[in-house]
């Protein structure tokens, strides 16, 4: 058995947007491996009502609504593997994902985090 548990930041910002303000498309990365997304927790810099983060996986949404409204509560989604109920979501190597601020952010609004994922010969 060969498990690695990897932990990937997320960063979404939009200095050189006009209004600067977060959306759809906002933050793009590749993954080089086979995997699964088993926890992610992501935060907003400010309060901002409704506004929620998606994560998708070659444009289909793999993850969605997670809770970023709160400056001081951060969102989770929870797989099985830590005590949630979603189930572990697949990613193939070679995919991009890209991840979606959605509401109409406030100016100057940034979303941080980090998503962990299991890559493992086990679930290849």
């Amino acid at each position: 058995m060969n498990e690695r548990l990897v932990m990937i930041p997320i960063h979404l910002a939009d200095p050189d947007n006009d209004n600067n303000k977060i959306g759809d498309n906002e933050y793009y990365i590749n993954v080089p491996f086979d995997c699964y997304i088993v926890y992610v927790s992501a935060g907003a810099s400010t309060d901002d009502t409704d506004l929620t983060l998606d994560i998708n996986d070659d444009g289909d949404g793999a993850i969605t609504g997670i809770d970023c409204a709160d400056q001081d509560d951060p969102g989770e989604w929870i797989s099985t593997h830590f005590g949630g109920s979603n189930d572990p979501v697949k990613v193939d190597a070679d995919s991009e994902l890209s991840f979606d601020a959605n509401s109409v952010a406030s100016e100057g609004t940034t979303i941080t985090g980090y998503m962990l994922v299991l890559s493992s010969d086990v679930y290849a």
